[in-house]
């Protein structure tokens, strides 16, 4: 007996293969490999935006923290003149207490000397009336006029009126 050939692979394995489809392995690894690649793009698109959005808070925020920084040293140099400021004023208290005083002091004097000037003037009054009342004699003047005797004196305080 002659050697037999081996059988090729398509013939060995029957009829029942003839009918099978082919494997297409080729098609599969090129979805797959297109599927990984595309979630790896994704995935770097988003850490990139990811990064962007830092970079651009960062910003922000550096830029806050420079402001900030200005305004806590304003602050903190006008609160230390303001400090010295209120050191100085503590000291000067007492003047500007005795001050007021001396303010209040002149207003009052004014008020008081306005109330005398008043009562010495409603006293002349009273005393010409009871002068003028009492002694109703008269003298007679030089020019023939008649004058009451407190009117020939002057009144009390010696002014003429």
């Amino acid at each position: 007996m002659a050697k037999e050939k081996p059988p090729k692979p398509e013939e060995a394995e029957g009829s029942s293969q003839i009918h099978k489809r082919k494997k297409s392995t080729g098609t599969i690894n090129l979805l797959v490999e297109t599927r990984r690649q595309a979630s790896d793009d994704y995935a770097r698109a988003q850490r990139a935006e990811k990064a962007y959005r830092m970079r651009k808070n960062a910003t922000i925020a550096r830029s806050a923290l420079r402001e900030t920084k200005t305004h806590f040293i304003e602050g903190f140099k006008h609160i230390g003149q303001g400090l010295k400021g209120l050191f100085t004023v503590i000291r000067a208290v007492p003047y500007l207490i005795g001050e007021k005083q001396e303010i209040s002091r002149r207003r009052s004097e004014v008020k008081k000397r306005a109330r005398a000037e008043d009562m010495r003037k409603k006293l002349d009054e009273k005393l010409a009336r009871k002068y003028a009342g009492v002694e109703e004699e008269t003298e007679e003047g030089e020019d023939g006029e008649k004058k009451s005797e407190a009117e020939a004196s002057g009144g009390i305080w010696g002014k003429k009126k």
